[in-house]
């Protein structure tokens, strides 16, 4: 019966653990009962030799089982795959070129760069607005609006969320501006900033406003596939 026991326990993974000793002990009470049936003291000879061969084909299945687990746990592992992206190539901007405390950039206005499954192209920026849209939903400036045109493209394999709420303006001081997600919403038709998914190979044209100090020039802007990707510089200076 142990040896029985011990054999369909043998058989699950993880809780075949516990099939071990069943086995272990059905094969010394089977060689205790071999023993028994040759000395003539016991006539169960064949209900012996069965739970003999079940509990000696539990313990393989132990040993196959206990082997493969360690294999599992010792091989390194795997390498993560990505995808084979051919870089664009981009004009090398650094920060003196742009007066100011800026991080180097490495694309301008036209250039497309990558981030993660983005390729972003800054297309035109609009600087010195003081408000937008009209009527109870017209947004005005603390100081003064930037937008900031991009068409963005999805390179990757899955769709991707592009949301404005990822994306940072820089001034020549290397001070940080977040994009005004809910003036760009409510008054810039077809912004396509605001969680917009895009599949794999398809691009939307966004726009980003940002609400800076009044007369405040951008120098460059930080592009994000999303709040953990590393980003992409684009020079804004000229």
């Amino acid at each position: 019966m142990l040896g029985l026991v011990g054999l369909l326990f043998s058989f699950i993974p993880v809780i075949g653990v516990i099939a071990w000793p069943l086995v272990l002990l059905g094969l010394v009470f089977a060689g205790i009962g071999l023993s028994r049936v040759r000395a003539g003291r016991a006539t169960n000879k064949g209900l012996t030799i069965a739970g003999l061969v079940c509990s000696a084909i539990g313990l393989v299945m132990c040993i196959l089982y206990t082997a493969a687990f360690s294999a599992a746990v010792s091989a390194p592992p795997a390498a993560p795959s990505t995808p084979n992206v051919v870089a664009q190539p981009v004009p090398n901007i650094s920060a003196d070129q742009s007066g100011g405390d800026v991080p180097s950039a490495t694309a301008s206005i036209g250039d497309q760069i990558q981030d993660g499954s983005f390729g972003f192209t800054v297309t035109d920026v609009q600087t010195g607005l003081q408000d937008l849209g009209e009527g109870f939903l017209r947004s005005e400036a603390q100081g003064s609006y930037v937008l900031v045109h991009v068409t963005v493209t999805n390179v990757g394999t899955e769709s991707q969320m592009f949301t404005s709420a990822n994306q940072t303006l820089l001034d020549a001081q290397g001070r940080e501006f977040e994009a005004d997600a809910g003036a760009a919403l409510m008054n810039v038709p077809d912004s396509e900033s605001f969680l917009t998914d895009i599949n794999p190979g398809n691009s939307v044209d966004g726009v980003l406003v940002f609400d800076v100090p009044e007369g405040l020039s951008p120098a460059a802007i930080e592009l994000h596939e999303s709040m953990f990707s590393g980003g992409a510089l684009v020079s804004l200076a000229g």
